[in-house]
């Protein structure tokens, strides 16, 4: 048990992981959740994938328009969901009945 301790201490120090004297001491699980939680932040990691991979409002909302508008398509309301135009002359409102 104490062999295994000393190999994953080993191969966080490889990682550049720096632990407190504290979390050195803890067991198995607790270690590992320290370890990965210092190492890859979860929520760090998830922010930066959702601003590499999803597009802006106003791209998106390009061809989000077709499926939120079910209006017309030429019509002025559509064209300023379309350009994300908050000066529209008449918004468009969505009536949801549960």
């Amino acid at each position: 048990m104490k062999e295994t301790k000393e190999k994953a201490l080993a191969l966080v120090e490889k990682l550049n992981v720096k632990l407190t004297v504290e979390e050195k001491e803890l067991e198995q699980k607790q270690l590992l959740k320290t370890v990965m939680r210092k190492w890859l932040p979860a929520g760090e990691a998830l922010l930066q994938m959702i601003t590499i991979h999803l597009p802006s409002p106003v791209t998106a909302q390009k061809y989000r328009m077709e499926l939120l508008y079910e209006g017309p398509h030429d019509d002025d309301a559509a064209i300023g969901v379309k350009n994300c135009d908050p000066k529209v002359t008449s918004p468009p409102i969505y009536k949801w009945k549960l």
